[in-house]
């Protein structure tokens, strides 16, 4: 019996052995388990993290871009509005220089136009209806001619008599020198959308 004793008793450790080793390597398997799943986790969460990182930025870069746009589309907007508005005054220009409100102004823009000529010699230009007032708007010593031209644009032009020196004033001239302060006044009448 002693040799079923020790082959029983070698069977009992040998099975206890394999217990132990297979639940050492169970408790292995676990532990990596977790650690994997643990890893999995981290970087789900970081590629989670880069990725609405991502998102952001290029919600961000979208909201940046429609804004541009946005603005860009008022800019355009006021822009043909003003070119508009600026259209409608030139079209109004013939009619402008008949009124009573043109004729009281003219000889302040005689003497602007013959102030910037200084003491020159000089030819001043303007609608054949305007050449009355013009001349007598103009100093009799001064030494200006007055020219009509059917042709001419509403408003007057001084010319030194070497060419030498143009004022421009029209009152296209006139527009456009205060176009930019004009279109701020305007802007500023308009109810903002």
């Amino acid at each position: 019996m002693p040799l079923e004793h020790l082959l029983a008793a070698l069977e009992r450790e040998a099975t206890a052995r394999a217990e132990s080793v297979l639940a050492a390597a169970q408790a292995e398997a676990d532990r990596v388990r977790q650690d994997g799943d643990a890893l999995v986790a981290r970087r789900r969460a970081e590629a989670l993290r880069a990725r609405e990182a991502d998102l952001r930025g290029a919600v961000e870069a979208a909201l940046g871009d429609a804004r541009r746009a946005s603005q860009l589309a008022v800019l355009e907007a006021r822009a043909r509005f003003l070119d508009r508005v600026f259209e409608r005054a030139r079209a109004l220009f013939p009619s402008a220089v008949a009124s009573a409100a043109y004729r009281a102004a003219l000889p302040g823009h005689v003497a602007e136009a013959l102030t910037a000529l200084g003491d020159e010699p000089a030819v001043i230009r303007c609608p054949e209806p305007l050449v009355s007032a013009v001349r007598a708007a103009v100093d009799t010593a001064a030494q200006v001619r007055i020219q009509g031209d059917p042709a001419a644009p509403a408003g007057l032009t001084a010319v030194s008599t070497d060419g030498a020196i143009e004022v421009d004033n029209t009152l296209a001239g006139r527009l456009d020198r205060l176009r930019p302060a004009l279109a701020l006044e305007v802007l500023a009448r308009v109810p903002a959308p």
